[in-house]
């Protein structure tokens, strides 16, 4: 039986993700992201976690206030948060499972000439996300995450789950186990259906 965890999702522990089970692997260079997303009407179900996941004290709690900068004929994850303008390198692609590399400030570092900020400030189109996410910390060898996020994007309500860590065994394992009909979708090609840069 499904049980309510928060906003739209659900839980339900059959078959039960046995995180003892998995063993520890190497910690990679790449941290690999499962992400999905859901309309507002939607009710998500994740599959394999039990009644201790109902206890939202576990939970970090996150806010946070983006601006996604979309460009024409790239899917460059970029966006600026707080103080800084943040690229995400997308390095490798498996089983629609993403595997990026170490953020950079593009304020401080640019890599190439399409990535300049003046560059990006005339080709680009913006676009905020407001995001409330609940954030759980599996206990395994290297660590994964699950975020459970409401998002806001232009006046719309969206939920969001990403999971995520380094190690690709794990993330698509786990992905796999939690949300077993669904298909990852990055922030980039989600957002650009709103927008066409």
């Amino acid at each position: 039986m499904n049980q309510r965890l928060v906003w739209n999702f659900e839980i339900n522990a059959v078959p039960l993700l046995d995180i003892k089970t998995l063993s520890n692997h190497e910690r990679e260079n790449i941290k690999w992201e499962a992400r999905y997303f859901w309309s507002h009407h939607e009710i998500i179900c994740l599959t394999g976690l039990d009644d201790s996941f109902l206890d939202l004290s576990r939970y970090d709690i996150k806010h946070r206030e983006d601006y996604y900068l979309l460009l024409p004929g790239n899917n460059y994850n970029i966006k600026r948060r707080r103080e800084e303008l943040q690229y995400k390198p997308l390095l490798q692609k498996q089983d629609n499972i993403c595997g990026f590399g170490k953020k950079i400030d593009l304020y401080r570092d640019s890599p190439s000439a399409d990535l300049q900020v003046e560059t990006l400030s005339k080709k680009s189109k913006q676009i905020n996300v407001s995001k409330v996410a609940f954030i759980y910390k599996f206990p395994t060898t290297p660590s994964v995450k699950l975020e459970l996020a409401r998002l806001l994007v232009k006046e719309k309500i969206f939920f969001s789950a990403c999971i995520e860590g380094r190690s690709q065994f794990l993330v698509t394992h786990m992905a796999k186990h939690l949300l077993p009909d669904q298909v990852s979708c990055d922030y980039v090609s989600f957002l650009k259906q709103f927008v066409k840069p």
